[in-house]
């Protein structure tokens, strides 16, 4: 099984004015450049669920603001064992995680409570190999018959730290299937872990956050669970107490909530602005 620490993604991007995002009078949100402001990196701790937009999103905020980020993944666990600990040296700027997670770690005076921003909100997913047909999660009982006919099903660890693993062993036991699952389920750490173990074969349905599986090659992404069993996970972003870049940080936050990335977001399967409410 992997480890619980994702990968380390650095992406690099030509040094140019930082432009920020400032309000007008009406409101509305402009752009302005200045001159004195200097291009920097950006450490950006954030949970799983989080990989696939952020990556999305890089490229096209290193291209306008000229920052040089640096983006970590863990599960949600992960993200807080990195930052709460006094002798922690994990360089931070901008955290994004699970609400309950921003708020544990702004206790803690790890993050700036006044900069949490809510980001989006994310329903559970299930994936199968790409050749395979998708079952029918339009039911309780429909659900619970394709995972009773999978040979293996891969979930995150609910010892793991992961958001959605405490969940899974709740739903199993609220389908009467709990001793079944312990004969055949994979344990994951993470989301991407749940894919790797789909691709391989090694199980034949995976059951993570919807959007560590919708457009990953090599699994298919089948669907929501149903509205009745599903469990709606509340993400957010916060600027860290000790941020080396605090500005660049809350920009970055700004770029990641505008219009323009809620679009990126919704083709990820987040639920974002007035649809996530």
């Amino acid at each position: 099984m992997a480890p619980a620490l994702g990968s380390t993604h650095r992406l690099t991007w030509p040094r140019v004015p930082i432009i920020f995002a400032v309000r007008d009078q009406h409101g509305a949100s402009t752009l302005s450049s200045d001159r004195h402001a200097t291009a920097t990196d950006l450490h950006v701790i954030a949970a799983g669920a989080f990989e696939h937009v952020l990556h999305a999103l890089a490229e096209p905020f290193g291209t306008e603001s000229g920052h040089v980020l640096r983006l970590r993944i863990s599960n949600a666990g992960g993200v807080i064992r990195k930052l709460e600990s006094d002798e922690s040296d994990e360089p931070a700027d901008v955290v994004f995680t699970s609400s309950a997670g921003i708020d544990a770690l702004a206790a803690k005076g790890r993050l700036d409570a006044a900069t949490k921003v809510e980001v989006g909100r994310m329903r559970l997913g299930v994936a199968v190999g790409p050749s395979a047909a998708a079952p029918d999660l339009a039911t309780a009982d429909t659900l619970r018959a394709a995972l009773l006919a999978a040979p293996a099903i891969a979930y995150i660890d609910p010892r793991g730290g992961g958001t959605t693993g405490p969940y899974f062993v709740t739903l199993f036991e609220r389908l009467g299937m709990a001793s079944e699952i312990a004969q055949k389920g994979v344990l994951c750490a993470t989301g991407k872990d749940v894919v790797r173990a789909v691709a391989s074969g090694r199980a034949t349905i995976g059951l993570t956050q919807a959007s560590e599986l919708i457009g990953v090659a090599d699994v298919r992404f089948a669907g929501h669970l149903p509205a009745d069993l599903q469990l709606i996970s509340v993400y957010c972003a916060a600027v860290a107490s000790r941020a080396a870049a605090p500005g660049a940080a809350r920009d970055f936050i700004r770029f990641v909530t505008n219009p323009d990335s809620a679009a990126r977001f919704r083709a990820l399967g987040w639920d974002v602005g007035s649809e996530s409410g």
